[in-house]
Formats: structure tokens, sequence, C-alpha cells
């Protein structure tokens, strides 16, 4: 009996490689999918322009050297069940989700023929999964839809609902740095403290194996929160509330530092993990 291979993730932060000539995230989620014999379908699914979406990405890809690009631009369920679309995700080496919308995302894909035949490979066969910003933000358990990026930490403050859950028990917030959004991250895990936080700054992204571990790769850092605090006032806190938040702890790892998932540990560039203070 063949043994399952792990599923693996590219969760990109938005705004990458914007020099062409100096490319660092796409040439390495094309490395992840197989090189230059890398077959990945592009999914524009979150962009209202999906056709353009898609040629931009379909030229960056081919500047890199792969072996195929699959154009995806789904603007309906009745597309997503596609049998030919659902053929090319079952003959490729990886699927990337654009930016956009996180929820045209879901609403498009979640549940049709298209998005379960990735999310079997992803679990099952080793099928890469790539996706910047809205892309990105779609991949965890709990999916942020909206909130303000100045303020503090209030329940109004953030938006929520349910991702594809590639990334479970985690909320992906992108354009971390650049646009201020360290409240949102911290209301979101004073209500789920089971919940981890990863806020990931612009041409930068994690590539992560659920379940195990990721390494951050690319210019900027990658902000983790760990929700475990040992008190919140959020359970009797109204909306406009300013709510406490006591011990969590953050992590800023840029790249070549990851992230053990199962110790929620801190890792140095070549995996060995740091030791509690």
């Amino acid at each position: 009996m063949a043994k399952q291979k792990s599923a693996r993730l590219l969760v990109i932060g938005g705004a990458e490689d914007p020099d062409e000539d100096r490319m660092e995230i796409l040439p390495y989620f094309v490395e992840m999918a197989g090189g230059k014999q890398a077959r990945i379908v592009v999914c524009s699914s979150p962009s209202e322009n999906p056709e353009e979406k898609v040629r931009v990405y379909r030229k960056l890809f081919e500047k890199i050297g792969v072996a195929e690009v699959i154009d995806a631009p789904i603007s309906s369920r009745v597309e997503a069940a596609d049998p030919e679309l659902v053929a090319a995700v079952e003959r490729a080496t990886a699927v990337f989700f654009t930016g956009g919308d996180q929820l045209r995302l879901t609403a498009l894909v979640a549940g049709t023929p298209f998005g379960e035949c990735v999310r079997e490979r992803l679990f099952h066969d080793g099928l890469v999964v790539g996706g910047t910003s809205a892309g990105a933000a779609a991949m965890s358990s709990t999916m942020v839809i909206g909130g303000p990026s100045d303020g503090t930490v209030r329940r109004q403050d953030v938006d929520l609902a349910p991702g594809l859950n590639y990334w479970s028990d985690a909320v992906v917030d992108t354009h971390f740095n650049q646009r201020g959004r360290v409240n949102r991250s911290l209301t979101i895990f004073a209500h789920n403290p089971q919940i981890l936080g990863i806020g990931i700054d612009e041409n930068t992204a994690v590539d992560v194996v659920p379940g195990r571990g990721f390494t951050v790769v690319g210019a900027g850092a990658v902000t983790v929160f760990d929700g475990r605090v040992s008190h919140t006032s959020a359970p009797d806190a109204a909306d406009g509330d300013v709510l406490a938040v006591i011990d969590s702890k953050v992590h800023v790892l840029p790249a070549g530092y990851g992230l053990d998932l199962k110790t929620l540990r801190p890792t140095l560039p070549g995996g060995a993990e740091i030791a509690a203070a």
C-alpha cells in the first residue's frame, strides 16, 4: 500500500516578487511543484477580473519555466464542476489561488467538484497548494474577511468566516505589517484561544506542512500569535468594549526561521527548536 504524502502549502502575504527580475517567492513555489516539470492550475476566483489575473500569473510562471500552466478563471459554481477543470487538477502538481476577495473564493469553489479534488489531492497525493493575499487568507480554518486596521482590540474590530481549512486551528492575515493588522489578530484569539494567529508580510510566505511545522521565505517577517492566553474578558464584553488579553505570546520570524506546529516553539534556520525561556 502506497504511503500517503504530506500536504504542503505556500501561504503568501501578498505583493510577492514586485521585480520580475529578482523573483524569490514564485520560483520557490515552482520548485515545490516540481521545477521545470511543474504543472500548475491557476485559480483566479478571488478576483473580480479573473481572466486578466490568470494572464498575469501565466506570464510569470512561464517566465520562471514550467511544463504547463492551466487557466482556471472560475466565476461560478457551475464552472467549478467542469470535468475538464477537475481533470486538470488530477494531472497537476500544484494549484495556485490568486488575490482578490477570499469570500469570492470560498463561495465559488468550496464544496464543488473542483474544490473537492484540490482537497483530496492535497491531503492524499502530495499536491502543492499556494495562494497569495486573499488566496492565502482562505487556506486557514478561520478566515478574516474584514475589519479596520486601526484602533484597539474590540470585538467589532474583525469579521470572520469559515475558510477552506487546509490549515486547521489557524487564521492567516496578509499584508500584515504594511497595513498595521496587529489589533485584528489579537481580537481573533481573544475569542478563539485555540487558534494560532499568523500575520504574513508582503513579499513573504510560509512553507507549511500542516500539523507539523512551517518555514519562512521572502523579504519580510511572519508574526505568530500564540493564543493560549491565561485570561481574556471577551466572554462578557460588548462589541465596543476594549478587550483584556493576558499572557499572549508573540514571535516575529524572518526568513529561515519557522515554527513547530506540535510544540508551538519557534525554530532556527536549519530546524533546531528554540528552548523556552
